[in-house]
């Protein structure tokens, strides 16, 4: 069932959105896990001490393990009059060091964050040289090798429309679909750093850590570019590539409806990288 807030909702309580963004090198992914540090329970403990009152946390989805995030988008319903800003503030004083919420809106009683998501955006960074930096580690995946890049191009834009992505998702995925819409797979170079971008408007579990692995078989010269077809029709998962390191993937953006004009005007810091 789509909708989540309850019809009969108390016109006093209030949809509160929130944009954040995270190093995900202490978490084990967004969604809460027994016994296990995640996101998730971080935001909602944090919530709860701000407000001293229980709340049900809703996201735009799951990240994995050790994966980063520029935008990821919760939203919880409450009846606290503190204002936005004093909801910003209060939450990063009470946040730790590696997570922050830089946008706090109210939104209609029956948004959802998942649901009303139009677009999502991922970047795999891979750090392309003969030796290691120390500061790129924590965020990009190391390639030692030369790669063929136009190779990683021209692959990628096999599985760029609409495929079933059996063979690119982890066999412990549970959606019941696995038919997804990619609207675009790209490699942007700047430096040694090579940032493969993809944008869809939803995505199985491992499915771009796993479009990454493939393709830098493509630009390591160990699949040809033109097998990704067969790859696809095969909708089987050891036909693809590794899964590859979680820590070189960041969830970039969660695009909504509305949201180019309301924060046209938004002066946002730089990203890395």
């Amino acid at each position: 069932m789509i909708h989540i807030i309850p019809k009969n909702h108390d016109k006093t309580m209030r949809n509160i959105r929130l944009d954040l963004e995270y190093d995900g090198r202490n978490y084990c992914g967004w969604q809460w896990q027994p016994n296990q540090f995640t996101i998730e329970q971080t935001l909602k403990e944090a919530i709860e001490k701000l407000l001293c009152n229980p709340i049900k946390l809703y996201s735009s989805g799951r990240t994995d393990s050790g994966v980063h995030a520029e935008q990821h988008v919760a939203h919880f319903m409450s009846d606290t009059t503190l204002k936005q800003k004093n909801l910003l503030g209060g939450l990063n004083s009470i946040l730790p060091d590696d997570i922050a919420v830089y946008r706090v809106l109210d939104m209609p009683h029956d948004w959802s964050a998942r649901y009303n998501a139009i677009e999502r955006e991922y970047r795999y960074t891979f750090y392309c040289n003969p030796y290691p930096n120390v500061f790129f580690k924590p965020w990009t995946y190391h390639v030692k090798y030369p790669i063929d890049i136009e190779a990683m191009r021209k692959a990628a834009k096999y599985l760029e429309g609409e495929h079933d992505f059996t063979s690119f998702r982890s066999t412990h995925c549970d959606a019941d679909n696995p038919v997804r819409t990619m609207l675009e797979l790209s490699f942007r170079q700047d430096g040694d750093l090579l940032h493969f971008c993809v944008r869809g408007h939803a995505f199985l579990r491992h499915q771009v850590r796993t479009f990454a692995g493939t393709l830098l078989e493509v630009g390591l010269g160990r699949l040809d570019a033109d097998a990704i077809p067969g790859i696809l029709a095969a909708k089987d998962r050891h036909k693809a590539g590794h899964t590859i390191a979680a820590h070189g993937l960041t969830l970039v953006a969660v695009r909504f409806e509305g949201d180019h004009e309301r924060f046209k005007d938004e002066k946002r810091p730089l990203r890395f990288p």
